[in-house]
C-alpha cells in the first residue's frame, strides 16, 4: 500500500472570527485572487460595527479588492462601500429554466 500524503489548498485562508473570545463569524479570503469570498457575522453581532471593523482588517492583511455580494443584501453593500468597494458592472446573470 502507498504512503498517504495531504496537498493543502493554498488558494483559500479560512478564518474563524472573535471578539474578546467568543466567536461571532466566519470569513473566507482568495488567496491569488485577492478576493473576499465570504463574509458571516452571526445575527447576535450584526449591527455593531464588526463587519466594517473586519473587511478593513481583511483588506489590510490581505490585499482584498474584490468581492460578489447579492443584490438585495442592503446591509453588506453598505458595509462593503464604507470600505471603498462600489458596485461594478454586473458580470453574472441568475437564470432560471421555467
Amino acid at each position: 500500500m502507498g504512503e498517504i500524503s495531504f496537498k493543502e489548498n493554498e488558494l483559500y485562508q479560512e478564518i474563524e472570527l472573535f471578539v474578546d473570545g467568543e466567536k461571532i463569524g466566519e470569513a473566507e479570503v482568495e488567496i491569488k485572487g485577492k478576493m473576499l469570498s465570504r463574509l458571516s457575522i452571526f445575527p447576535p453581532y450584526q449591527d455593531k460595527g464588526y463587519g466594517t471593523q473586519i473587511v478593513s482588517m481583511l483588506n489590510e492583511k490581505y490585499g482584498c479588492n474584490v468581492l460578489w455580494v447579492n443584490a438585495d443584501n442592503a446591509r453588506a453593500i453598505h458595509t462593503y462601500e464604507k470600505n471603498g468597494y462600489a458596485i461594478s458592472k454586473p458580470t453574472m446573470y441568475l437564470m432560471e429554466r421555467n
